[in-house]
């Protein structure tokens, strides 16, 4: 498809939390080192990849084929990529595609260009306590849609080389990782290579921007080096980790937000072998961004305690409250209630214009039955809701020590009642502004319960 060669609009998503230190003392680091983008107890993959694109495909994305690329997805079998496509309430014609592997976010992007798809990279690393790369390693997500208004497609070049680097078995949670010294020449030579086949294809010596994506650090930076790379990637990476299928992504997204329409980007990213785009960035690149810029996302984080970390990641066995484990939800329950579950739809009345949430036969309002039907429901997860009644669980079964559950006016109609994320519990008060943002209540069977929270609103998107 010529007229879609290219990207036509992007988002970098980074959860609100950094961890900057994994000392068990609870010592802050002695000299400024690298900072772990760290994604909250109730995100993954899937929650991460619909907060990335909720900023840039919408319910009238009809005919796009939905990828999402990732190393952590939540379902082995099942496809991931199917719960996101319901959570953007996209057509059903649309198809859902998952792609697996640390190459699978350069794989996404290519298909983005070639094809007009829409796709994802999210991730989130798991690595042992106290590993040599803990805090080089990062949890984040990006969103694209295939097009040319950000940036069109001059050249593309690949090589594929089976290298054993990072691996993991089935049921295995950390990533086993080989030598880095052994695999960083292999990968290098690679790279180097792609990148100016790509190069010549575009009629390019050298690109305004160079960004190098790899899941070996000594890789990256000689990559860097040999392309003459400023290095204002690496200064990226440092402050996120490596983000795996999200990182290309990730370090394109934050390469557009400060490019200037008409210069060229040179994306490289070597795992498993290389891939390299050339881009020439268009003339409504500042339009195509949804959401915060990766600049401002970074700026805007908590700082995390180790052991908050490990209590989250369940890598620090912590006594619970003497409360049974929350249910888990039931396949036909959740497909019949999907516009709520997945996409916060309420009904509005036709007799008085009220919204109910959760939608029902009955409003809320007036109290007929009768006018809620298909063409009546309204979605509520792009609205702002003001807080108007807060409680705090001390049993919750979460991974924290209380949680606020909030019930909140929503604007335009409709009332809320949920979680409260992204903010310590006593944070959460009466006047609040929130907007929701799709997470994981809990598991539970081996069934993942999603649904939509609600976190303080950031003046920044």
């Amino acid at each position: 498809m010529p007229d879609q060669h290219g990207i036509d609009a992007y988002a970098a998503y980074l959860p609100a939390y950094a961890l900057n230190s994994n000392s068990l003392e609870g010592a802050p680091p002695a000299h400024p080192g690298p900072v772990r983008s760290v994604a909250g107890f109730d995100e993954d993959a899937v929650t991460m990849a619909v907060e990335a694109l909720r900023h840039i495909v919408g319910g009238t994305a009809t005919g796009h084929q939905l990828l999402l690329a990732t190393t952590s997805a939540p379902y082995e079998a099942k496809t991931a990529a199917g719960i996101v496509h319901e959570a953007l309430g996209l057509d059903p014609g649309a198809a859902a595609v998952d792609l697996r592997g640390h190459r699978s976010g350069a794989s996404a992007l290519d298909l983005v260009t070639r094809t007009g798809a829409c796709a994802a990279m999210a991730d989130i690393r798991f690595t042992r306590p106290g590993a040599p790369d803990e805090l080089a390693q990062g949890d984040a997500g990006a969103a694209f849609v295939g097009g040319r208004r950000a940036a069109v497609l001059l050249s593309r070049a690949g090589r594929t080389t089976e290298l054993l680097e990072r691996w993991r078995l089935p049921g295995e949670q950390h990533d086993r990782v080989w030598d880095e010294r052994f695999t960083a020449d292999i990968l290098r030579t690679a790279a180097v290579r792609a990148a100016r086949h790509a190069l010549a294809d575009a009629g390019l010596d050298t690109a305004d921007h160079v960004v190098v994506s790899s899941s070996n650090a000594r890789a990256a930076a000689a990559v860097r080096r040999a392309l003459g790379g400023s290095g204002e990637d690496a200064r990226i990476e440092r402050a996120t980790g490596f983000t795996g299928a999200a990182h290309p992504g990730l370090l394109l997204a934050a390469a557009l937000d400060e490019a200037q329409p008409g210069q060229t980007v040179l994306l490289v990213s070597a795992t498993e072998g290389a891939d390299a785009f050339v881009f020439r960035v268009g003339d409504g690149v500042r339009s195509a961004r949804g959401g915060p810029s990766v600049r401002e996302q970074i700026q805007d984080r908590q700082v995390l305690a180790y052991g908050r970390y490990l209590r989250w990641r369940g890598l620090l066995d912590v006594q619970g409250p003497a409360r049974p484990a929350a249910p888990a939800p039931a396949a036909p329950p959740m497909h019949r209630r999907a516009g709520w579950k997945f996409r916060l739809e309420g009904s509005r009345c036709g007799a008085c214009g009220s919204i109910t949430a959760p939608p029902g036969r009955v409003c809320a309002s007036c109290g007929i039955a009768g006018h809620a039907d298909a063409r009546s429901k309204v979605s509520l997860r792009d609205k702002v809701a003001r807080v108007v009644s807060v409680t705090q669980d001390h049993l919750t079964t979460m991974p924290e020590p209380e949680v606020a559950i909030v019930i909140a006016d929503v604007d335009g109609g409709g009332r809320l009642s949920a979680y409260a994320t992204d903010a310590p519990a006593e944070d959460v008060v009466v006047g609040m502004e929130m907007v929701p943002t799709f997470r994981r209540l809990w598991t539970t069977d081996a069934i993942h319960n999603y649904f939509w929270k609600l976190r303080p609103r950031k003046d920044c998107h």
